[in-house]
């Protein structure tokens, strides 16, 4: 029983552990933008509200509950693991704090401290980030939960600035020139923009040729079957559905990424050999044979492998990263806040579905694979 709720809270399978996590994640993306809320509105967000200490006291029992499941499996030889525990526990103690004092079980005086145990909400951040790429497994691929990780990086980023800037009275604001700012966001975002424009018509025209190509090589796959069986009558019926049956049923589990792009190409290679064997007695298949069969089965294979250089992908995410920090500079506040996250899902997204679309074939992300027809 240890071992599956210890599972169950790593990697969720079955669906309560998945409305289980999904609570989580929900309660931690809460309780970092009620904590993003108290340092840019800290009168309406003060403790002493009734709504604010009814707010903490939910974080307070679920975060204890999760910590309590997660200290009741965990192996005791796992000293990293008890580390990251021991900071999930320093990020309840403020709400602890707050609840005990509204309900003068702890002298108010000692609040005196919550502006530095503040810090220690931010150590939620990081169970976010080490968490948030559990949302693909709970609500399934979107675009969403491909992009939330890197929503969830940078709304940490943002609110550990506010939360440093206000309770050590830095005054950051000060040291920024927002014109040049300004300037720097529209030229790094028009550069951006074109890219991922440029980039989006490229591997959306491959993605419609994959597609294309798929077609036409089954066409002409299915066009020599026809004539083994009506012009070779040498060809048994068992011979013909040895070739052309393990060459559809490998060209399958290739497309659901099954098997890799060698193992296919040799059986490519395979099915080449074992119709050459039998057409060569016949001079004129071999205009068929090399201009359309080999010609459509190599131009497929061919065109599932080209891609984009892994570097162009790495100076894009690069790129993109830098630009919403200077959105987040050049953006304060709580509009700001949206502002970013909105631009983090517009740009981030569409980095995404290019990635997915320029690898039509891959298992890892298929809401933009080739749309394959049967």
């Amino acid at each position: 029983m240890s071992f599956n709720l210890r599972q169950e809270l790593q990697a969720p399978t079955t669906v309560l552990g998945k409305r289980y996590m999904l609570l989580l994640l929900c309660t931690i993306v809460a309780s970092v933008f009620f904590l993003f809320f108290s340092l840019e509105l800290p009168q309406a967000f003060h403790h002493s509200q009734t709504w604010v200490m009814w707010f903490e006291l939910f974080f307070l029992v679920v975060f204890s509950v999760d910590l309590v499941l997660r200290l009741a499996t965990h192996p005791f030889t796992d000293l990293k693991g008890f580390l990251l525990l021991a900071l999930d526990f320093l990020a309840i103690v403020p709400s602890a704090l707050v609840v005990l004092t509204y309900w003068n079980l702890m002298p108010e005086q000692h609040l005196d401290i919550l502006g530095l145990l503040r810090l220690f909400r931010l150590l939620r951040v990081m169970q976010l980030l080490r968490m948030s790429h559990l949302l693909t497994d709970i609500l399934g691929v979107s675009v969403f939960s491909l992009v939330f990780a890197n929503m969830a990086t940078h709304l940490g980023l943002r609110v550990f600035v506010s939360a440093t800037d206000k309770t050590m009275n830095l005054n950051l604001a000060q040291y920024i020139e927002r014109p040049v700012l300004l300037l720097a966001v529209t030229a790094v975002g028009s550069v951006m923009g074109i890219a991922l424009a440029i980039t989006f018509g490229v591997v959306n025209r491959k993605r419609d040729d994959v597609t294309e190509m798929h077609r036409t090589t089954m066409d002409a796959v299915d066009t020599f079957e026809r004539d083994f069986r009506d012009v070779f009558e040498n060809v048994s019926p068992e011979q013909r559905e040895t070739i052309f049956g393990t060459f559809r049923k490998e060209m399958a589990l290739f497309l659901k990424s099954a098997i890799s792009y060698p193992h296919f190409k040799q059986s490519a290679l395979t099915f080449l050999d074992q119709v050459r064997a039998v057409v060569k007695a016949r001079p004129s298949m071999d205009v068929p044979f090399h201009a359309v069969l080999v010609q459509r089965i190599s131009g497929f294979l061919t065109k599932t492998q080209i891609a984009f250089p892994a570097a162009f992908y790495g100076w894009l995410s690069l790129l993109a990263n830098l630009y919403f920090v200077l959105v987040m500079m050049a953006t304060p506040g709580i509009t700001g806040m949206f502002v970013q996250l909105l631009v983090i899902f517009v740009f981030q997204g569409l980095l995404v579905i290019i990635q997915d679309m320029d690898y039509p074939l891959d298992a890892d992300a298929t809401i933009f694979n080739a749309k394959i027809l049967d």
